[in-house]
C-alpha cells in the first residue's frame, strides 16, 4: 500500500518561536518609551497607540507561552496516553518516546521503565503458562495428527454448521487433489475454471453437504435417543468432488446440559468400499462353487467304497487318489482366498437417503463412460429424495439401460425423476420399439453385471430390497400426461417409449434451522468515492455483534498502478481469513492475474511483479468469482480500503460478480485509536503495534500484515468501548481520514 499524508502543523513550532523574540523585542521598547516619556516628546494620540500596541504584544505573547504549554506538555500527554495504552493492550515491547518539558520526559522514563519491567513480568507468565499447557498441547497434537492421518474423511462443526476441525481427506473429497497455492487456478481444456469448493475454518459444511441432510439427520440421531437406542448414529448419501459418491455417518456431540454443541461427519469413498464388498462377494460364490464341486466328487468317491466292499484293489486305491487329490486342491483354494482376503464378507448395505437429482447425475455420467450412450436429464422443479443402497440400485439401473441399449438399438435416452401419488418415479424414455413384458422378466433373473463390476444378486432381488416396482411405461406415462410434469419442450409423441421404475416415497421436508436436541452428552490515494459505510450486505444483525465473534478475510491488491481511471489493472491479489480472532496463514488467497496490458517498468519496481510473469495467468474475470466463493460471509478488511474496493468494482459489470459484504478499513480503525499521531501509513502502524511486515508491496505480504495489525487493533477498539461492528464503522466514518480526497 502506497498512503501520501502531508501534515504540516510540525512545522509552525519554529515560527512561534520567531513571533515570541519579535513580540519581547517590541515590548521592551514600548516599556522604555512609557518609562521616558518625560523625555520623549509624544502626543497623547501616539501614546494611545503605543499602549495598544503594548496590550496587542502582551496578548501575542500570551499565546505564545500558550503554544508551547500546548507544545511542550499538553499534547505530549495527550500522546502518552495513547502510546502507554500500546504498552498495555497491544505491543508490551512498544517504547514512548515523546519530546517535551522536562517534567514530560521524566514521566516518559517512568513509563518505559514500568513498562520494561511489565514486559518481563508478562513474559514470564507467558512462559509458565507455557510450561502448564506443554503437555496438553502434546496431546492436542497427537489428536489432531491421528484426525489429519485417517483414512476417512472428518469435518468436526458446532451447531450451526461451522467448520471446526477437518483433516486432508475430507479435502481431497470435496477440493480434490491438493494442488500449489501459487495458482488457484489451472488451465482446462481451455477456458480457466474450478469446479471444487473451499473448505475452512469457520466456513459452513452446508456449502458442501446439502443442509437437509444433515438436519434430517440429527433429526434420526434425536428420535434414537429418546428411544434409547445403544447406536446413535444416522447415514446418508452425498456427492463429492468430481460426482464422487460418499457415504457420511453423523455423530452427535452433545453437552452436558442436553443441548445440541456440534456433530462430526465421518465421510468415505462408497464405490471404493462397496467394490471391496463386492469382490468379497464374488469370492465367496466362487469359493463356494469350487468347493461344493469337490465335495461332490468327494462324496460320491466315498459311497462307492462304502457300497462296494469288495471293489477290486487298484479300483479302490484310484478313488482314494481321488480324494486325496480333491481335498488338496480344496485347500489350496481356500489357503489362496485367506491370503488375499480376510475377515467377513459383507452383507448389503442399508439404504440411506439421497437426492434423487444426485443419483441422475451419477447415472449419466456412468452411462456414458460405459457405453457410450447420451443420457439426457430433465430437471425437476423440486427436491426428490429416495432411499436405496447407492451402489446395486447404481448398477441396476446401469444394467437396464446397457439391455435396453442391446435390445432396442436406441444410444440416447432421456432421464426424469418426479413425484407421484406415493411413488417416486424414475422414467427411462427413447424414440423406438417398446420393450416386451416378456423380455423384462428374463432380465429379472439375471445376476447384475456392468463391464467388470457386478454384485451376487439378480436384478429382481435388487429391485425387492428397495421395495420398488419397474414396467415398461405408456407414452402417456412417460409424457407425464397423467401427471402434468412433462415440459413443453420435451413433449414426445407416440413413437416413444418409456420405461418406469418406482421407488417408495421419501418424505423429506427442508427447515429452516438445524434443530436443537435435547439429549445427554456423555499506502495509495484514494481515486474514488467508493462508500465503505453502506454496503448492501450490512444487516443490523451483523452490526451488533461484536468484533471477537465475526469471521475476516483480510485482502490486498497489487495494480499496474494508482490511477485506474486511465486503465490501470490488477495485477496480483491476496488474501487470509481470519476465524475466531486467529489468522489462519494455512488458508490463503494468493493469485496473480494477467491485466492484458502493458505497464510500466516504475510499478514492477514497486511490487517485482514482471510483465512475463503474468503471461500464462487468467484474467481477472476468471479470478473474482473465486475471490468471491473465497471471502463469502466474511467482513472485507483492508489498508486505505477505499482504493481496493473501487478496484474490484470497476470490475463488476464485466465479471457479474458484486462485493456487498461489509467492509473494514484499518488506516480508520488506527486513526480512531491513535488520533494524535501523525502516521497512519502501513509501516507506520506496524511499528507501534509491533508487527513485523514480510513481503511488503506484494498482496498476500500485506494482506498477512494488516491481518496481524487488525487483531492488535480489536483489543485497542475494545479499550474505548467500540465492540461491535456497527459501533467500528460509525467511529471509522467519523475519522478525519474518511472524508479526506487526496
Amino acid at each position: 500500500m502506497r498512503e501520501r499524508f502531508h501534515l504540516y502543523s510540525r512545522y509552525w513550532k519554529s515560527w512561534w518561536y520567531v513571533f515570541a523574540a519579535l513580540g519581547a523585542l517590541l515590548f521592551l521598547l514600548i516599556v522604555t518609551a512609557v518609562i521616558f516619556r518625560g523625555h520623549i516628546p509624544l502626543d497623547e494620540r501616539s501614546f494611545e497607540f503605543l499602549i495598544l500596541g503594548a496590550m496587542f504584544l502582551i496578548l501575542l505573547s500570551l499565546s505564545v507561552v500558550t503554544s508551547v504549554i500546548i507544545h511542550r506538555y499538553i499534547r505530549p500527554l495527550r500522546k502518552l496516553a495513547e502510546e502507554a495504552r500500546i504498552v498495555t493492550s497491544a505491543n508490551p515491547s512498544h517504547r514512548i518516546n515523546i519530546r517535551g518539558g522536562n517534567e514530560v520526559k521524566h514521566l516518559v522514563k517512568a513509563i518505559n521503565d514500568m513498562a520494561q519491567r511489565y514486559e518481563e513480568l508478562k513474559s514470564d507468565i507467558w512462559h509458565q503458562i507455557q510450561h502448564a499447557m506443554a503437555r496438553a498441547e502434546e496431546e492436542k497434537s497427537i489428536l489432531a495428527a491421528i484426525v489429519a492421518e485417517l483414512p476417512e474423511g472428518i469435518f468436526i462443526c458446532n451447531a450451526e454448521g461451522q467448520i471446526l476441525l477437518y483433516n486432508k481427506q475430507a479435502r481431497r473429497y470435496f477440493e480434490g487433489e491438493e494442488k500449489n497455492n501459487s495458482s488457484l487456478l489451472e488451465p482446462c481444456n481451455g477456458p480457466w475454471k474450478r469446479e471444487s469448493g473451499y473448505i475452512g475454518l469457520g466456513r459452513s459444511v452446508f456449502g458442501l453437504i446439502d443442509k437437509t441432510l444433515v438436519v434430517q439427520a440429527l433429526d434420526e440421531i434425536a428420535g434414537k435417543l429418546e428411544r434409547a437406542e445403544s447406536r446413535v448414529t444416522a447415514h446418508f448419501i452425498a456427492v463429492g468432488n468430481g460426482h464422487r459418491l460418499l457415504r457420511v455417518e453423523a455423530v452427535p456431540v452433545l453437552n452436558h446440559g442436553g443441548e445440541l454443541t456440534g456433530f462430526v461427519l465421518i465421510i468415505q469413498d462408497i464405490i471404493k468400499q462397496i467394490e471391496t464388498d463386492t469382490r468379497l462377494s464374488f469370492l465367496l460364490q466362487s469359493l463356494t462353487q469350487g468347493v461344493r464341486d469337490s465335495m461332490k466328487r468327494i462324496r460320491t468317491a466315498i459311497e462307492a467304497i462304502l457300497d462296494q466292499p469288495e471293489m477290486d484293489h487298484l479300483q479302490r486305491e484310484g478313488f482314494k487318489k481321488m480324494i486325496h487329490r480333491e481335498i488338496l486342491e480344496s485347500g489350496a483354494v481356500l489357503d489362496e482366498a485367506a491370503l488375499d482376503y480376510s475377515g467377513h464378507v459383507s452383507t448389503m448395505r442399508p439404504l440411506v437417503r439421497m437426492l434423487g437429482k444426485d443419483l441422475l447425475t451419477i447415472i449419466r455420467q456412468q452411462a456414458e463412460e460405459n457405453f457410450g450412450m447420451t443420457v439426457k436429464i430433465i430437471p425437476s422443479e423440486e427436491q426428490n429424495w429416495i432411499k436405496i443402497d447407492c451402489y446395486s440400485f447404481l448398477l441396476a439401473v446401469l444394467f437396464i439401460l446397457n439391455r435396453l441399449q442391446l435390445e432396442t438399438n436406441v444410444d440416447t435416452f432421456t432421464c426424469k425423476l418426479e413425484r407421484g401419488g406415493k411413488f417416486t418415479n424414475i422414467d427411462l424414455i427413447w424414440k423406438g420399439k417398446p420393450l416386451k413384458i416378456q423380455t423384462l422378466r428374463e432380465w429379472e433373473s439375471e445376476v447384475v453385471v456392468v463391464g467388470r463390476e457386478g454384485i451376487p444378486s439378480t436384478l429382481r432381488e435388487v429391485i425387492k430390497l428397495h421395495g420398488a416396482k419397474m414396467w415398461p411405461a405408456t407414452w402417456k406415462q412417460a409424457a407425464g400426461d397423467d401427471l402434468g410434469l412433462w415440459p413443453r419442450s420435451y413433449e414426445p409423441t407416440r413413437d416413444r417409449s418409456a420405461f418406469r421404475l418406482s421407488l417408495p416415497d421419501v418424505e423429506t421436508p427442508e427447515p429452516d434451522t438445524l434443530r436443537k436436541t435435547s439429549v445427554v452428552l456423555p499506502s495509495r490515494p484514494e481515486f474514488y468515492d467508493f462508500d465503505l459505510f453502506n454496503q448492501p450486505g450490512q444487516t443490523p444483525e451483523l452490526d451488533n455483534r461484536l468484533l471477537a465473534e465475526l469471521t475476516y478475510t483480510v485482502f490486498d491488491t497489487e495494480t499496474t498502478g494508482l490511477f485506474p481511471q486511465v486503465g490501470d489493472e490488477i495485477i496480483s491479489l491476496g488474501a487470509v481469513r481470519i476465524v475466531n480472532g486467529r489468522l489462519l496463514r494455512e488458508e490463503v488467497f494468493d493469485q496473480l492475474v494477467n491485466p492484458r496490458r502493458y505497464f510500466w517498468q516504475k510499478s514492477v519496481e514497486v511490487h517485482g511483479i514482471q510483465p512475463e510473469m503474468l503471461e500464462s495467468q487468467p484474467a481477472i474475470d476468471d479470478v473474482l468469482p473465486l475471490f468471491h466463493r473465497f471471502v463469502e460471509d466474511s467482513i472485507l478488511v483492508a489498508h486505505n480500503a477505499a482504493f481496493d474496493m473501487c478496484m474490484l468494482q470497476m470490475k463488476e459489470e464485466s465479471s457479474g460478480i458484486t462485493f456487498i459484504n461489509p467492509v473494514l478499513d484499518t488506516l480508520l480503525l488506527s486513526a480512531v485509536v491513535h488520533p494524535a499521531q501523525e502516521e497512519h501509513t502501513l509501516e507506520a502502524i506496524a511499528a507501534r503495534l509491533g508487527v513485523s511486515i514480510v513481503g511488503r508491496h506484494t498482496a498476500l505480504g500485506d494482506a498477512l500484515a494488516t491481518g496481524e495489525i487488525f487483531l492488535k487493533l480489536v483489543p485497542l477498539l475494545s479499550q474505548m468501548g467500540i465492540r461491535t461492528l456497527g459501533e467500528a464503522r460509525m467511529a471509522s466514518e467519523r475519522t478525519f481520514y474518511a472524508r479526506i480526497k487526496y
